[in-house]
């Protein structure tokens, strides 16, 4: 596999916000890497007719190990180094939506394999592979508000996502003294409330503040998933990329 100038990797690349952040990568000198549970044809088409190289692969994000294991293997097939490396993590689930006192291991564990563990193995292959590239390289984690706080019933959610900013920071303070050239700069990125599967799921369940949910929608207040992802995209290209390590895409 070679390598354009600037290369993406983007997880949970199918549907929601994933399906369209890629699209909005699709621009001359990127190279996208897409990883998801199933197929989207049409974003390959898209590709295609943009002449942007896009490699498709299906991967059960909830196994860490295999993940892990997939990554590695594709950052090792990259023949031509490129300029720079960008790893988002997007992939994300957000049932079980239950009481605390309602949660089991046969629901939880896989949750936090998606939300938690698998992107931080993820992130230890991104970064051991690719530092054979020589290049800055950043990791862009999809957040949430309510990493920064709790919402009755989203117990799980909430845990694994500050978890992941914490594991952002935890980034940001081993690579602080990279050289210049071969940086590392990480983000936790919460995108707002947008108009995706996920906020259709969440309105079907039953929690303290499902209302507020479907108020939003009833009152068209959700976020454009193509407005977002194009926000992100521009964000990602930010020279202060990384000096807020917990960022909300609303303040930019």
């Amino acid at each position: 596999m070679s390598a354009a100038n600037q290369l993406y990797i983007v997880t949970g690349a199918s549907r929601g916000l994933g399906a369209a952040l890629a699209q909005a990568l699709l621009a001359p000198g990127n190279r996208l890497v897409c990883v998801a549970r199933s197929p989207a044809p049409a974003l390959q088409q898209a590709a295609a007719a943009a002449g942007v190289a896009l490699d498709w692969h299906c991967q059960d994000l909830s196994q860490p190990e295999a993940g892990a294991r997939w990554l590695q293997a594709v950052l090792e097939a990259v023949d031509t180094p490129p300029a720079s490396a960008t790893l988002v993590l997007n992939a994300g689930v957000i049932e079980p939506i239950v009481p605390v006192a309602g949660l089991r291991a046969d629901t939880l564990v896989p949750h936090l394999m998606t939300n938690l563990a698998t992107p931080m193995t993820m992130t230890a292959a991104f970064l051991a592979a690719s530092e054979r590239f020589g290049c800055p390289r950043k990791v862009l984690a999809i957040s949430s508000g309510a990493a920064r706080r709790p919402i009755e019933g989203w117990s799980a959610y909430c845990a694994g996502k500050a978890g992941l900013d914490m594991f952002m920071r935890s980034i940001h303070a081993e690579y602080a003294q990279a050289p210049a050239g071969r940086e590392v700069r990480a983000v936790a990125l919460a995108p707002g409330v947008i108009d995706t599967g996920m906020q259709s799921t969440i309105r079907g369940a039953d929690f303290a503040q499902v209302q507020r949910f479907r108020d939003l929608k009833a009152q068209e207040q959700l976020a454009s998933p193509d407005d977002v992802a194009h926000r992100i995209a521009a964000y990602l290209q930010r020279p202060d990329f990384g000096s807020t390590e917990l960022d909300d895409i609303r303040n930019h």
